[in-house]
């Protein structure tokens, strides 16, 4: 559905920024690091929002915490979200991805997700010309990088 919004030049740090100040108003444990960089992108803003913020939700609400943190990384944009959570096992990893996927059975379904915000999430990146890994941290946790490619010119 994102992608038949306009693609517009915005500033990802700031974009990133607001994203965490909404997260935290709502309760959730949510930092953000290195977003004062000013990198502007040219980007679906509201679905690139949309899957960060369903990355960060989901590292803030089965990982008790989320920490975004966005560089540069080769002229494109790297956007990392950590938790201190169980991680993923090694052979669900690419599984989370496909669409109604949970691997939290235990949640109630009138309060929990339906396993689609991966999904979008993957989407809404492969759309941008970029990728999504999930990686199990050696000291705990999960970490979802998100790389967005260069920026060509026109």
């Amino acid at each position: 559905e994102g992608r038949d919004e306009a693609t517009q030049r915005v500033d990802l740090g700031a974009l990133l920024d607001s994203l965490c100040d909404d997260l935290a108003a709502l309760g959730m444990d949510v930092t953000c690091a290195g977003v004062e960089k000013r990198i502007v992108y040219p980007c679906r803003p509201t679905a690139l929002k949309r899957a960060v913020r369903n990355l960060a939700e989901n590292a803030a609400q089965y990982g008790a915490r989320a920490r975004v943190a966005m560089d540069a990384e080769g002229g494109g944009v790297r956007v990392v979200i950590d938790d201190d959570g169980p991680g993923i096992p090694a052979d669900e990893v690419e599984h989370v991805f496909d669409p109604f996927v949970r691997l939290e059975e235990s949640r109630c379904p009138e309060t929990g997700g339906i396993g689609l915000g991966l999904a979008i999430a993957r989407d809404v990146v492969h759309a941008h010309g970029g990728g999504i890994e999930l990686a199990n941290r050696p000291e705990g946790g999960l970490r979802v990088t998100v790389h967005l490619p260069p920026v060509t010119a026109r």
